[in-house]
């Protein structure tokens, strides 16, 4: 069956040299993203906590248990047979598209935008992800005005020399124990994929991905039981799928990460 909204190189800019090069990942975001960092309150990521805290830190899924971006670092290194990108993650729950701007311009270009001493990333061995969007949806179907202040603030990161990026879209929360509103869901990933193009057509440099957690969610809410889960589990809060309306568990969490990996592994340095 054809996606609707499929994992895309939106653009194959000249700075990608493949996921297992990548010696950073910065994160912005919401709830999914959120692993209980803070630059203020924890030390810098190093090769022995490459979140910054504690593995897992603090999610959103089970306690005690990793979201995506904790599956991908144990799964980079497992893969690679090598330390793990060093994750600079700003997300935090509840946050919208004022909120990533807020992350971005006041929290990440005075902490590691301008490279000090420890966090010199380069264009060439970083990865830029922004996953935010489920929040906005849930006020609303006219995306335009969040989407134009979300690339003002991607705007800023390239200004401070980024390169690569990967945008992920929303799942379909209107089959979540929320019950959303689907319109609202399609709207975002529709508009996300135009304002990503745009972007890409002004930033010929610029490596520009969007990842489909909409295609993940939807592969395993429509077949549960091949992913290990019960029927019921779909539509049950507080169940192996859903620790509660809105945010999946962590083996769901596990899924996005291998889908996520297997994508960004098969793009070719450029």
């Amino acid at each position: 069956m054809t996606s609707q909204f499929p994992s895309t190189i939106v653009n194959n800019g000249p700075s990608w040299q493949g996921f297992n090069k990548l010696t950073f990942l910065v994160v912005f975001g919401a709830s999914y993203c959120d692993v209980g960092y803070s630059h203020r309150d924890h030390p810098v990521p190093s090769a022995d906590e490459p979140l910054g805290i504690k593995f897992p830190g603090v999610t959103f899924a089970e306690a005690g248990q990793p979201n995506w971006v904790g599956h991908l670092v144990k799964e980079f290194a497992a893969s690679n047979k090598s330390a793990s990108p060093l994750v600079y993650n700003y997300a935090y729950g509840g946050s919208r598209v004022h909120d990533v701007r807020f992350q971005i311009q006041d929290v990440f270009v005075p902490h590691i935008g301008r490279r000090p001493d420890g966090a010199q990333w380069k264009a060439e061995n970083t990865l830029f992800i922004t996953w935010v969007g489920i929040n906005d949806a849930a006020w609303g179907s006219d995306h335009g005005h969040n989407l134009e202040k979300f690339f003002e603030a991607q705007q800023t990161l390239y200004d401070c020399g980024a390169r690569n990026f990967m945008f992920v879209n929303v799942p379909p929360i209107d089959r979540a124990p929320a019950k959303g509103k689907k319109p609202n869901y399609i709207a975002w990933n529709v508009e996300l994929q135009n304002a990503s193009s745009n972007f890409a057509n002004t930033h010929p440099d610029a490596m520009v991905l969007i990842y489909s957690a909409y295609d993940t969610f939807n592969a395993i809410l429509d077949d549960p039981v091949a992913y290990g889960f019960a029927p019921e589990d779909a539509a049950k809060a507080g169940g192996p799928m859903w620790v509660d309306h809105l945010h999946p568990s962590s083996k769901v969490h596990g899924f996005v990460a291998r889908d996520m990996m297997s994508f960004l592994s098969g793009i070719k340095a450029s």
